[in-house]
């Protein structure tokens, strides 16, 4: 009853702010007026994965540019886009797993303001009903991931991970959010974390899918 009684305040809340901050309609993309968010000839040229994958699509094109906005300029807008998008993937997992995110350290944070994993996992959570557990936390500085060759990528997550608080992790499924997916050296290396301390299962639910 509380989680209901939670969710409807958050509603009421979150439909005020519209009307004191109304969105622009305009499409994100290519500027396309009297648009919500992205028009349809740009979210058509989003390439997607497949149904069953728990991805939106590859990295690349329209999705990329929202991605960019949304984590770098703080487009907001974008990053509903986004959960938008992402959303139907969670809808049919059942109430057996919980949502979890990748970290960014304390420096990343204080120059972006914000952890764009953590934003869509409480998004997704507060849309579904799904409990979001902040289980993992970044213990040093990395070097800039997209640098790197896949072997660099590998060595320089090596440790950069640990479990905040094992109690929640031990037993428990999990989705784990990234962003964008390339080698796949981060989300190793929070599934690494998050084994270690006794989670059942971990899924990876990820925007987007690049490569190197």
């Amino acid at each position: 009853m509380g989680k209901k009684i939670n969710k409807v305040i958050g509603q009421i809340i979150r439909g005020i702010l519209e009307i004191i901050y109304p969105k622009e309609s305009t499409c994100i993309i290519c500027n396309e007026s009297d648009v919500e968010g992205i028009c349809y000839k740009c979210k058509s040229k989003i390439t997607f994965c497949k149904e069953e994958e728990l991805c939106i699509g590859y990295y690349k094109g329209p999705l990329k540019e929202l991605i960019l906005a949304f984590k770098y300029q703080k487009d907001f807008s974008a990053g509903e886009v986004l959960v938008n998008l992402i959303e139907k993937k969670v809808m049919n997992l059942g109430n057996d797993y919980y949502l979890t995110f990748i970290p960014i350290s304390n420096k990343s944070l204080r120059e972006r303001g914000f952890n764009q994993c953590e934003y869509l996992a409480k998004e997704l959570g507060f849309r579904n009903n799904i409990k979001v557990v902040d289980t993992l936390e970044k213990i040093r500085e990395t070097k800039i991931q997209k640098t790197l060759s896949k072997e660099e990528r590998a060595v320089n997550l090596q440790g950069a991970f640990k479990v905040k608080n094992g109690n929640q992790v031990f037993g428990n499924k999990f989705l784990l959010i990234d962003d964008v997916i390339t080698t796949g050296a981060t989300t190793q290396e929070g599934i690494r974390a998050l084994k270690e301390n006794g989670a059942k299962e971990i899924k990876i639910l990820t925007l987007g899918r690049s490569h190197i």
